[in-house]
């Protein structure tokens, strides 16, 4: 699968998993810093959101993959989410068929973000981010 297919499969999730929570959700039409908009017409409230297909894994860890949020110009200028650019990320972990969505504190200035979807084996709690807490 190429890129670009796993980047929609990742879109077609989240727009499915929207409308069973009741969202509208809706593509922009033209490049943007998200991928989707979701509608909420409980409280009338527009949401931008990022996409991303994670299967990216981390080279000395099993169970956990790496979610590259930073991305370089043709100048090596490196550029991250900004508060002002994004609402949520939501991450797809095709490994366990699951969505992850992360609000802008966990990933607004990070260049990238890794998700546990086992449990460690050193137990570690402290600073993991673990898929089971941010499911969608």
């Amino acid at each position: 699968m190429t890129t670009n297919m796993k980047g929609q499969l990742a879109v077609s999730k989240v727009e499915l998993r929207a409308l069973e929570l009741g969202y509208i959700p809706s593509r922009p039409i033209f490049d943007a810093r998200y991928d989707l908009i979701l509608d909420d017409p409980r409280t009338h409230k527009l949401m931008r959101i990022q996409i991303k297909y994670a299967d990216a894994k981390l080279s000395k860890s099993l169970g956990s993959v790496s979610v590259k949020l930073a991305y370089e110009n043709r100048k090596k200028d490196r550029y991250t989410y900004g508060s002002e650019e994004v609402d949520g990320l939501v991450v797809y972990l095709p490994k366990i068929n699951k969505l992850c969505f992360f609000l802008p504190e966990m990933f607004v200035g990070k260049e990238r973000i890794s998700i546990r979807y086992t449990e460690t084996k050193n137990r570690q709690l402290k600073g993991v981010v673990f898929a089971k807490d941010y499911l969608w």
